[in-house]
């Protein structure tokens, strides 16, 4: 079979003649083929340019990203530095505190209480192949968050019980009956035998006797809630029985008249009746004791240097 052939004519606008070429029909495919060889050829340098550059645009931007980031954690960093200043301040309060109220020391070791290694979780690790250096840094941060935030949660729970002691010490010496609750000198001290001027026999004197002026006030020796007051048929005449608390109770016998009444609360210093000379006795005292969990002990025991309010 013959071999199909093309030909191609040039005509010209002026007055030269016409050209004419013959070509075969496998000349023209081959060209054909060699046209669209270069222009894929061309549009894929083209698209191989184009992510070329894209990728390096978006390089460029992740680099940007990563040195805001890590200029963050360093100023995140830099505030740990000052909270940690700030919990070290802290922890040396702490500690007065603990003395003040009377708790052991917390052991330097505890105090630290450092936290366990990096985490591994799968932010990290992606963190780790894009950036070593910004990983190493986060995770140093994240370290040190969770070390603050332990040693920040020891504190408070040792102030916490701290000031509750000191809160616990200071109602208790509020309810402790440490001044003498009446003005005058002492005539006669506590003992396990006395001779007693009325009954001229020898008995236990279960409290002090302060001699003084009738009508001279009579103090609450501390905070406390009237359990009795009123006449006692026992010798003690008119008498002020309050209850502090904490196993102390204190009695004020003797008295002229009473200020208060049963169920009444006072505190240290509150006048709750005059001395007087009620009751069995041979003159103007008051008759004070203090019992101490069911046990009445000397109350000179608990007064601080003969203190008056």
């Amino acid at each position: 079979m013959p071999q199909s052939r093309w030909t191609l004519m040039l005509v010209p606008h002026d007055n030269e003649r016409v050209r004419s070429f013959q070509v075969s029909g496998k000349s023209i495919r081959a060209a054909l083929s060699a046209v669209l060889m270069g222009v894929l050829l061309l549009g894929t340098f083209a698209i191989a340019f184009v992510v070329k550059q894209s990728k390096h645009v978006q390089n460029a931007s992740l680099r940007a990203e990563n040195a805001a980031l890590a200029s963050e954690v360093d100023q995140i960093r830099e505030q740990m530095e000052a909270l940690d200043a700030s919990i070290a301040a802290l922890t040396e309060k702490d500690e007065q505190l603990r003395v003040v109220a009377g708790l052991p020391e917390i052991d330097p070791d505890v105090r630290r209480v450092g936290v366990g290694g990096p985490g591994s979780n799968g932010t990290s690790a992606a963190l780790a192949r894009l950036n070593p250096r910004v990983n190493r840094k986060v995770e140093t941060a994240g370290q040190d968050v969770n070390a603050l935030l332990r040693r920040a949660a020891l504190l408070r729970t040792s102030m916490d019980e701290a000031l509750t002691t000191i809160e616990r010490n200071r109602e208790r010496m509020a309810s402790t009956p440490t001044i003498l609750p009446a003005n005058g000198h002492l005539s006669s001290l506590f003992s396990g035998t006395r001779y007693h001027p009325v009954l001229r026999i020898s008995r236990p004197h279960k409290g002090i006797d302060i001699a003084a002026r009738v009508g001279e006030p009579i103090l609450a020796a501390a905070r406390g809630r009237v359990v009795f007051a009123g006449n006692k048929s026992n010798g003690y005449g008119n008498m002020v029985e309050i209850d502090h608390g904490y196993g102390y109770v204190t009695r004020y016998a003797h008295a002229s008249r009473l200020h208060v009444r049963s169920g009444q609360t006072v505190d240290r210093g509150t006048r709750i009746a005059d001395v007087g000379a009620t009751g069995l006795t041979s003159g103007p005292h008051l008759h004070y004791e203090v019992e101490q969990n069911g046990r009445q002990v000397d109350p000179l025991n608990f007064v601080i240097g003969d203190a008056l309010p």
